[in-house]
C-alpha cells in the first residue's frame, strides 16, 4: 500500500482512531487526474473524501475521480460528497470467437514495445487525437500496460501512415480488447474494422475462447461496430465513472 501512497503524495488521509482511510492514486498514471483507489470508511467516510477534495483542488487538479467497477454505492453517496456522473461504461463479450481472413486488409500491423519509442510516440499521438482529454492515456500509463504479462500493442500503418492501434490483454482462455483506435482523417473507412479483427485473431490462435471490451455510453460509432462483430451486450458488468470536477474546461464538459 505504501507504494501507491507515494504515488501522490498528500493526498490520502487516515483517521488512526477508527483505522478508516482513503488512498488516492493517478487515474491511468495522470497526477492531474486522481482517483479514489480505496475508501475504507464508516462514521468518517464523509470527512475522508473533503480531505481528499480540498487536497486535490490545491493540487490543482482538473477533477477528483471516482470509479465504481467493483463497489457501487447509493446515488445518495455520489450526491453527498459532490460527485457527479462523467461516463457510463458499457461491457461487451464475445463468445466462441473465430479468426477473420487476412487477405484483403489494407493495414500492416506492427508491435509497439516499451523499448522502441518510435512507434510507442506514434501510438500515443493517435490515442490522443482520437479520444477525449479525459480518457488520454499517459506515456507513463502505456509503458506500464505494455509491461503487463499477455498484454500487446499493435499499430496499424496504411497509406504509409499510422491510422490505427489496438491493445488487448490475453488470459487463460479467454482476452479482453482494452483499446482501439482510429485516427480521425480514417475514420469510416473500415480501419477500425481491420483492427478489431486483427485483435480478435490474434487471440483466438492464443486460445482465446471468449472476448470482453467495454466502451463510452456515448460512444455510438464504437457500439454499432462490436455489435456488428457479434459483441453482445453484459449489462451485469457495466460500471460508471463519477468525479468532483475541477476544471471543466479540461474535461471539455
Amino acid at each position: 500500500m505504501l507504494a501507491l501512497v507515494v504515488q501522490l503524495p498528500g493526498l490520502s488521509f487516515w483517521h488512526p482512531p477508527s483505522g478508516e482511510f482513503v488512498l488516492v492514486t493517478p487515474w491511468r498514471h495522470r497526477p492531474e487526474l486522481p482517483s479514489i483507489h480505496t475508501l475504507v470508511g464508516f462514521r468518517h467516510e464523509g470527512a475522508l473524501i473533503a480531505a481528499a477534495t480540498d487536497a486535490a483542488w490545491q493540487a490543482e487538479a482538473a477533477a477528483l475521480v471516482y470509479v465504481d467497477t467493483y463497489e457501487v454505492r447509493r446515488p445518495a453517496f455520489y450526491v453527498a460528497n459532490g460527485f457527479e456522473r462523467l461516463e457510463n461504461i458499457l461491457t461487451f463479450e464475445l463468445d466462441r470467437p473465430a479468426a477473420s481472413a487476412t487477405a484483403g486488409r489494407r493495414q500492416q500491423f506492427l508491435p509497439v514495445s516499451a523499448f522502441d519509442p518510435a512507434w510507442l510516440d506514434a501510438a500515443l499521438a493517435l490515442d490522443h487525437a482520437t479520444f477525449p482529454w479525459l480518457w488520454w492515456n499517459s506515456h507513463a500509463e502505456f509503458v506500464t500496460y505494455l509491461q503487463y504479462p499477455g498484454v500487446e500493442v499493435w499499430i496499424g500503418v496504411a497509406e504509409e501512415e499510422v491510422v490505427s492501434y489496438v491493445g488487448f490483454t490475453r488470459y487463460h482462455g479467454w482476452g479482453h480488447l482494452d483499446r482501439i483506435a482510429t485516427h480521425p482523417r480514417f475514420q469510416g473507412r473500415g480501419f477500425g474494422r481491420e483492427a478489431a479483427e486483427f485483435a480478435i485473431e490474434r487471440m483466438v490462435v492464443q486460445g482465446a475462447r471468449r472476448i470482453a471490451l467495454s466502451t463510452q455510453g456515448d460512444n455510438q460509432q464504437s457500439q454499432r461496430l462490436y455489435e456488428r462483430l457479434g459483441f453482445r451486450r453484459t449489462p451485469s458488468h457495466d460500471y460508471r465513472v463519477y468525479a468532483v470536477v475541477f476544471d471543466r474546461v479540461r474535461l471539455g464538459i
